[in-house]
């Protein structure tokens, strides 16, 4: 998680988001990243890029003109951990990868034991697991709806 703090650079001078407003900063959990984005560079003459005032990140940039857009765009990248993969222009975290390919694995295992075997509660300990490694990238993890799902459905061991 980040915030993104944007601010018009226009009407004020201030850069240290406790400054421009302390009750939302207050309001947020310690040691949450911001990232305040200073907008608007075209009009006040600021330097483009990017620097650390307080612990904090600071963008310049103008959204009309884009320029500063791209500096904006890798710190996200960088502070969120993407990787990108060259071939297809496609961002990802590698443990999101992971996770992905590990789901779809437990996926096809639980096809095969239902197709297979009829073995409903095999496919929903399948189901299960590719739940939680779903949940590895979401951060959430509801596996007990998932099975209140698939046992609403039919009954296991009738």
């Amino acid at each position: 998680d980040r915030v993104l703090f944007m601010v018009d650079g226009t009407t004020t001078d201030a850069v240290d988001p406790a400054e421009i407003w302390p009750e939302f900063i207050a309001r947020l959990p310690a040691k949450l990243p911001i990232t305040v984005v200073r907008n608007k560079a075209d009009i006040t003459g600021e330097t483009l890029g990017m620097s650390e005032v307080n612990g904090h990140a600071l963008i310049r940039l103008s959204a009309r003109t884009g320029e500063g857009v791209d500096v904006l765009r890798n710190h996200l990248k960088q502070s969120m951990g993407f990787d990108t993969n060259m071939e297809g222009g496609f961002l990802a975290r590698r443990r999101h990868l992971q996770a992905l390919e590990q789901a779809a694995e437990h996926l096809q295992q639980g096809k095969a034991q239902l197709l297979g075997a009829w073995a409903g509660e095999l496919l929903a300990e399948e189901l299960r697991l590719a739940q939680q490694n779903l949940s590895e990238i979401t951060g959430e993890f509801t596996s007990d709806d998932l099975l209140g799902r698939i046992f609403s459905s039919f009954c296991i061991g009738k």
